[in-house]
């Protein structure tokens, strides 16, 4: 395998760390100013005991409507939100000519943190969504045979299967940790957030083919026939480590807290795929059989085993960069509890591995939705 591409990416990175270290140097404060001492802290631990918390996550909301300062929250930090995402469907041979198409999946994004009054903070982001699974079907074939055996009738029992081609099936996971620091609000109150820190994504597409083929039963090859069902799948693992900066611009109105954020970061992208044809023979359900037939099937093939089963492994590495924007508003339930909706947008720009084939591991995904859940002390 050629280093090039390895030493591209490598060398992306490093650029992307250098950059983001370049850019957080400009939010260090003078060393005169109170907490300097501890705004470089670059450790996530803290000790719980740190904030002195009263617990009142249920006071009154304290909002002033005559523009009064407005100052943003300190201490331990959660947040939740459920997603609706549409995702893109590959581009290759598999999209079977729809990939301007998007479909749906669902999916929980879960953020934990803290900010001190240095101020400075650490964040720990986990994002999953479970889907979409669409597939389509290639062929109805779903007739029962089953034995002549009057006193158990069931006891021999062959379903051909509904075969089906995938269209878009694919599950994501992300995490971040990120160091954050807070910078002083600006004269209309909006607050600047900036950020650096680690990103991992780990993406799995799954590819699915199953086919339906009559052929001569071995044993009666002039007069009997029976199914030989294929299984092609693929899973092609996507497993990226790499660095991000960003932002976090917010702004209170009232009971209305506005927020919108913006990533870019650049990961290696370590992929895997597992390829695997699993060969089933059933008896064709349209033949009237007889009993000794039947039971020539049943010994030739036992209850309807595997034939054959096949897997392959193969390994290659790509760089992936992207970005990720979100916007939210939320409304403040009490001083600590708010619920909110927002929209998020996830481009995977490049290096992702989708369908069957190594060659195809150099694709996109976008992932575009709404999002609404609630913050507790954010």
């Amino acid at each position: 395998m050629s280093m090039i591409r390895p030493i591209a990416w490598l060398a992306a990175l490093i650029a992307a760390l250098a950059v983001a270290g370049s850019a957080s140097a400009q939010f260090q404060p003078p060393l005169t100013s109170p907490g300097s001492d501890h705004f470089w802290e670059f450790q996530p631990f803290i000790d719980p005991g740190y904030f002195q918390h009263d617990f009142q996550f249920f006071a009154p909301p304290e909002v002033s409507d005559f523009g009064g300062e407005w100052k943003p929250n300190t201490g331990f930090y959660v947040t939740f939100d459920r997603t609706d995402m549409l995702v893109s469907r590959p581009i290759d041979r598999f999209s079977f000519g729809s990939q301007t198409k998007a479909d749906n999946a669902w999916g929980n994004r879960m953020e934990l943190g803290y900010m001190k009054g240095d101020p400075s903070g650490w964040q720990g982001v986990f994002w999953h969504v479970n889907g979409p699974n669409e597939r389509i079907a290639n062929a109805s074939v779903n007739e029962v045979f089953q034995n002549f055996d009057t006193t158990n009738p069931i006891q021999n029992q062959f379903v051909a299967p509904q075969a089906f081609d995938s269209l878009n099936q694919l599950k994501m996971t992300s995490f971040e940790l990120n160091k954050v620091w807070r910078l002083k609000p600006y004269h209309n109150g909006t607050v600047l957030e900036p950020l650096v820190g680690y990103r991992y994504f780990n993406v799995r597409d799954y590819y699915q083919r199953d086919t339906l083929l009559e052929v001569p039963f071995p044993p009666r090859p002039t007069t009997d026939e029976m199914f030989i069902n294929t299984i092609h799948n693929a899973q092609f693992i996507n497993s990226m480590h790499g660095g991000q900066i960003g932002a976090r611009l917010s702004r209170q109105r009232g009971h209305w807290l506005l927020s919108s954020e913006v990533r870019v970061f650049g990961c290696a992208n370590f992929q895997l795929l597992r390829i695997r044809n699993i060969q089933s023979a059933l008896p064709n359900p349209e033949l009237a059989l007889t009993q000794g037939q039947f039971d020539d099937f049943i010994n030739f093939f036992g209850t309807g085993g595997d034939v054959n089963v096949q897997t392959h492994y193969y390994h290659a590495t790509q760089f992936c960069w992207g970005g990720e924007v979100r916007a939210d508003a939320s409304y403040e339930l009490t001083r600590d509890i708010n619920l909110r909706v927002g929209f998020t947008f996830l481009d995977l720009g490049q290096g992702i591995g989708r369908g069957d084939l190594l060659r195809l591991n150099n694709q996109a995904i976008q992932m575009a939705g709404v999002t609404f859940g609630f913050t507790v002390n954010r």
